[in-house]
């Protein structure tokens, strides 16, 4: 059966709410039509996107069609700045950073999305950044029986965390040789950057652990590139990823019932069409190496 997190998880290929409000859940019935919106914005010196599109129907796997009419601001409620956002095509919109980077730790950021006359909105504050020290290559000829193989590298990752009394939540992307990883096991995310919080640790920071560290587990050949972004992401944004990396997961004999939609996109009362998708403000760290 096709999972219900499909269009929730367009930020993974084209690139994927505030501590102050609650995540939406939305039940929807198979034919509902939605608004989609993919607007996970950074502070890397590049162009930012939002993505816009209509769902007809959740359990459709065709494309979905663009939306070409939106207004889309982001507004740095901080700063009382508002960003504007230009319709390039195919339901993307793009607001060129140039030197300044639209987006600033702690401040807090409002998505407006107006269609056909009706605001659809999101809140988030900008978290902190973790630091990548180097990623460093390992080098693989045999398998875990000790059975000889091609060699390959595994790459790991060497990142710390802030630690004092705020718990951060990292998403980490990785590609090889400029190709983002983004299948379906790819959601590589972590609280304090290991398996949970680390408040009380004896240095103002500590070292990421397994299993983010790994990249992904992805194999790279010599004179590959090995690239990891470390992006900030927001508590919400952590716990929308877990569910849907397990919805995307969810089947076997020991599939669990869908869960409802989740979703930091508000709909404004008296509209037609509801809206579904996320908004992420990021602060990055990035490195690239050379596979050697």
């Amino acid at each position: 059966m096709k999972k219900i997190f499909k269009f929730l998880l367009i930020g993974f290929s084209s690139l994927f709410f505030a501590s102050c409000e609650d995540v939406i859940q939305i039940d929807l019935d198979e034919g509902s039509k939605l608004y989609v919106i993919d607007a996970f914005v950074n502070d890397l010196p590049q162009d930012q996107l939002v993505r816009v599109t209509l769902n007809d129907s959740y359990f459709n796997s065709s494309v979905a069609p663009p939306i070409t009419n939106a207004l889309v601001t982001i507004t740095d409620l901080t700063d009382n700045k508002v960003f504007t956002f230009n319709h390039t095509g195919n339901g993307n919109y793009k607001y060129t950073t140039g030197i300044d980077s639209l987006a600033k730790v702690n401040h807090q950021y409002k998505l407006s999305v107006s269609i056909e006359g009706f605001e659809y909105t999101a809140l988030t504050t900008q978290k902190r950044r973790a630091k990548i020290y180097d990623i460093i290559p390992e080098l693989f000829t045999e398998n875990g029986l000790g059975t000889p193989v091609e060699p390959y590298y595994l790459c790991n990752l060497l990142a710390k965390d802030k630690t004092d009394a705020n718990t951060d939540y990292y998403w980490v992307k990785t590609s090889r040789n400029d190709t983002l990883f983004n299948g379906s096991g790819d959601i590589n995310v972590s609280i304090d950057g290991t398996n949970g919080p680390v408040n009380s640790a004896q240095f103002d920071s500590s070292l990421f652990t397994p299993p983010i560290t790994f990249l992904g587990f992805k194999d790279y050949q010599l004179g590959d590139k090995c690239k990891a972004e470390v992006h900030s992401i927001s508590k919400e944004t952590y716990f929308f990823f877990v569910q849907a990396s397990a919805q995307i997961n969810n089947g076997g004999l020991f599939a669990t019932t869908p869960e409802n939609v989740k979703t930091n996109i508000v709909t404004p009362s008296g509209a037609p069409t509801k809206a579904v998708g996320w908004f992420n403000m990021a602060s990055v760290d990035v490195k690239e190496i050379d596979v050697k």
